[in-house]
């Protein structure tokens, strides 16, 4: 009798690897969508999430991901962390697309949403990241780098004024385009190298429990700092994955680096 369940178990295992590589990302995806649109939020969630572990990366799958978990947590069968995942997909979706004020508005909303229910002033979901990352983060990392290339333009047109200028003021502006030009190429070919390195080095994440307790390296708590508690990480907040080991995540958040389970958090896809 062992034999013939075991046996029965593998022929279902067989048929619905089959079946799953049968279905296309794209008839997965509009079958999600028939969920969600009738209701069904659990089958549309497991579809959509089936869909990313696969490795398909869309802003609309992020999008109508973010709808579902969204629709859970203000159904009866809400589940904790729901919130925290549909911020998740929305931040996903905002990496994606940046420009989707949809997804903008979303999030806002969602962490706005977040906030009041915890009834905490002091629990903000956004934490003003470290300066180095939010001066890299003003602009896009390949706009930092043509930004340096015009620069050096300056200074190469610059020399070459001030190598064929016979007039003082000629030769007096080829100077200041030189100094200007050099100034403003250290500083953007420094940002598009500090936004090389954080995207190298880092991944963003989306906190998805209602709390999310920061530890050292050895797992005990972090201290709290004064006046405020600094231990903990709410729900929806944005943190950036800077080492993993052993289901555990180094992370960044704002201007601390502490340690978090990576069941914790949901690392988002960029590309």
């Amino acid at each position: 009798m062992r034999v013939v369940l075991a046996f029965g178990a593998a022929l279902l295992l067989f048929f619905s690897a089959a079946r799953a590589r049968a279905e296309t990302p794209e008839k997965a995806y509009a079958a999600a969508l028939a969920a969600l649109a009738k209701g069904a939020d659990n089958e549309a969630i497991d579809r959509l999430e089936l869909l990313a572990d696969q490795g398909v990366v869309s802003a609309d799958a992020s999008l109508a991901r973010a709808a579902a978990y969204l629709a859970r947590a203000d159904s009866s069968g809400s589940e904790p962390g729901d919130l925290g995942r549909a911020a998740a997909a929305l931040s996903e979706a905002l990496l994606l697309r940046p420009d989707d004020a949809q997804a903008d508005r979303g999030l806002e909303a969602v962490q706005a949403e977040i906030a009041r229910r915890k009834s905490k002033e002091h629990e903000s979901v956004v934490v003003r990241p470290r300066l180095s990352r939010a001066i890299a983060g003003l602009l896009p990392e390949q706009a930092w780098a043509i930004l340096a290339a015009l620069s050096s333009l300056a200074i190469a047109a610059g020399i070459v004024l001030r190598r064929l200028a016979a007039r003082p003021l000629l030769r007096l502006s080829a100077v200041v385009s030189i100094s200007v030009g050099s100034t403003l190429v250290v500083v953007f070919a420094s940002a598009a190298y500090a936004a090389e390195q954080f995207r190298v080095t880092s991944q963003p994440a989306v906190v998805v429990v209602s709390e999310a307790r920061l530890t050292n390296e050895t797992g005990r708590p972090l201290p709290s700092k004064r006046g405020a508690d600094t231990t903990t990480v709410p729900e929806g907040a944005t943190v950036y994955v800077k080492d993993r080991r052993e289901g555990r995540c180094l992370v960044e958040w704002g201007s601390t680096d502490a340690w978090l389970s990576l069941s914790e958090v949901r690392i988002l896809a960029t590309r």
